[in-house]
């Protein structure tokens, strides 16, 4: 099985059947061989796999067409792992346990929550299963020789990094529901990252990175993580949030600035998970068209905004030309 992680059109390969899950590279039209799910579309589901079938044997070989298949996804995450896992899985090895494991691992991914339905008794064990898996990439440095250094690395380099993690999560996921090894987290992969998820949270009140845009519907929290030298989890910005100010003065939105990888801005527009207003928004429904029209109306050649109902963001390839203000002003 091929897997790529890319948003360039022109690094699909035409040689194989394409299956793109979890979203969709800018440009990308399916052949009538190409398989295509993407829930990051109006009333898409909250999960990826929710838009999926289930197998009859196995969506590879229910779906199969006469080239060989390449699961393709625009960034890598655990959702997309699911997905392709999905893919590949049984009927048989979908078994209910196994269907809510996969579930709530897309669910705490994307949402950074479990819903409070059948899915909560696998709330934790979906948290540490998401951290697992995150933590796959050093060893993928290692095996691959790639610069320490991650900003000097090239595209190419990237795309393998990410290609390869891709692969990897979702081999676990699947030796995992077949019974083949334990779920990722269940070695205690992720015990150590509560801690570091805690320290974060204090770092970026520490250097004032937090901010407040006061609105007509209350205070939209701001995360600036440009320059800071390492990965933060969403988890981490939240809880520096809501350990900061009470959810009665914020709006359910989210914003973070990160360096775009072609320089400039790049933002995530996101959510407070536990907000009482999260549940009705939804970025389909104008947001994102809104943001894109801005966008476009400063650089007629930007991909504009996109995303699924509670969370998505600027341009994949191209640099946001918003301010923060802008954006903000447009969420209204």
């Amino acid at each position: 099985m091929l897997y790529l992680v890319t948003t360039e059109l022109s690094r699909i390969p035409i040689d194989h059947q394409i299956v793109m899950v979890d979203g969709t590279v800018p440009g990308w039209t399916p052949r009538p061989q190409d398989l295509h799910w993407d829930h990051h579309r109006p009333q898409g589901a909250d999960i990826q796999i929710d838009e999926m079938p289930v197998p009859r044997d196995t969506l590879m070989e229910d779906l199969a067409g006469d080239l060989p298949p390449c699961i393709v996804t625009p960034q890598l995450d655990a959702d997309a792992c699911c997905a392709a896992a999905w893919f590949q899985l049984s009927r048989s090895d979908l078994q209910p346990e196994t269907v809510n494991r996969l579930r709530a691992i897309a669910w705490d991914c994307d949402h950074l929550i479990v819903p409070e339905d059948k899915l909560s008794p696998w709330a934790e064990f979906a948290a540490k299963a998401v951290i697992a898996l995150k933590r796959t990439g050093a060893a993928i440095v290692t095996e691959l020789q790639l610069p320490r250094d991650r900003h000097i690395w090239s595209p190419q380099q990237w795309e393998t990094y990410f290609s390869e993690g891709f692969k990897r999560d979702t081999e676990w996921l699947i030796e995992a529901a077949k019974g083949q090894q334990p779920w990722p987290g269940e070695r205690g992969e992720a015990d150590n990252y509560w801690q570091k998820i805690e320290q974060d949270a204090s770092l970026l009140l520490a250097q004032n990175r937090i901010k407040l845009f006061s609105t007509s519907h209350g205070a939209v929290a701001v995360g600036d993580l440009r320059d800071l030298g390492h990965y933060i989890d969403p988890k981490s910005f939240n809880q520096a949030i809501i350990s900061w100010a009470s959810l009665e003065q914020l709006r359910p939105e989210t914003l973070l600035v990160r360096e775009h990888k072609n320089g400039g801005t790049q933002y995530t527009l996101g959510c407070l998970p536990t907000h009482p207003q999260t549940r009705q928004l939804d970025y389909t429904a104008g947001t994102f068209e809104r943001l894109t029209q801005a966008e476009l109306t400063k650089n007629p050649s930007s991909e504009g905004w996109g995303g699924r109902r509670t969370v998505g963001g600027s341009g994949w390839n191209t640099p946001s030309q918003l301010s923060i203000e802008e954006a903000i002003f447009l969420l209204e």
